[in-house]
């Protein structure tokens, strides 16, 4: 582990850390609506690794913070040149550390990164875990809301997989909640699993957030998710997490319609 460690802190300071985006996809009129942010690591000798393979180092590690600060401002980068080159607006979704929100800095690091690449804050989703939520502490509570009052978006990612209660959509400022994979991979076959499904949905719209499905591979998860309300849908139906170049050649690509080509190779070979 700790040789990972020095590795990956090396990998930080020479430009081997990169991030690569998923396609988030309305489900009814086929457009890109976001895209998130995943983190890869381009190795000098083993070529790129998922997240995997390195994550649990930087969670483990005082890492967490440069590179969660890393993440945000690259984030933050690639918002900036998208709309540079007059793409049409989209959200990137960023994931952040739980060790971010015990340092007190936060709140700061993501508006001088706005401000550094003149990012509108609605650009931006910040995507916290179910551990996050689970320290359920005042500090965490108020820098939520204060990122939330920045403007930025924030996402409640794997929703339904752990222990936070219910009572915690009401006591977070939530823009978007996110169905995890395991419920969306079964979702036509085993009924538990529609069901549980099908009230996420429910109560996620009737709480006014964006629901997000997970883990979309076939085109009836697709429809049964659209007839249930879903609003958006992410997984390889539509791509897997690419390079920004990549994704910028597909949308450059897109049909005046605005809707998504899933039948593009190399959407599907990418990442």
């Amino acid at each position: 582990m700790r040789n990972t460690q020095d590795a990956l802190l090396r990998a930080l300071h020479g430009d081997e850390l990169v991030l690569h985006y998923q396609p988030q996809i309305c489900l009814t009129s086929g457009r890109l609506v976001g895209a998130e942010a995943l983190l890869r690591w381009q190795h000098p000798e083993r070529g790129l690794l998922l997240p995997g393979t390195f994550l649990p180092a930087i969670k483990m590690s005082p890492l967490a913070l440069p590179v969660g600060a890393w993440v945000l401002d690259a984030a933050c980068r690639q918002i900036a040149a998208w709309r540079d080159q007059g793409l049409p607006p989209f959200r990137v979704g960023a994931n952040l550390f739980s060790a971010q929100f015990k340092t007190g800095n936060l709140v700061r690091e993501v508006s001088d990164a706005l401000a550094r690449h003149r990012v509108p804050p609605e650009a931006l989703e910040l995507e916290i875990t179910e551990r996050v939520v689970l320290q359920n502490d005042d500090r965490t509570l108020g820098t939520i809301r204060d990122l939330r009052a920045l403007g930025v978006r924030i996402a409640f990612d794997d929703f339904g997989t752990g222990y936070a209660s219910l009572s915690s959509l009401k006591r977070f400022p939530l823009t978007t909640l996110k169905i995890d994979r395991t419920f969306v991979s079964d979702l036509l076959t085993e009924a538990n699993d529609a069901a549980i499904t099908r009230a996420i949905i429910r109560m996620s719209n009737d709480l006014g957030l964006d629901t997000v499905a997970e883990g979309i591979e076939t085109e009836g998860q697709e429809v049964v998710l659209r007839a249930l309300g879903c609003k958006v849908g992410q997984g390889f139906h539509y791509g897997r997490a690419m390079p920004a170049a990549a994704l910028t050649r597909l949308m450059a690509e897109r049909p005046e319609t605005g809707a998504w080509l899933t039948t593009v190779p190399v959407l599907r070979a990418a990442g």
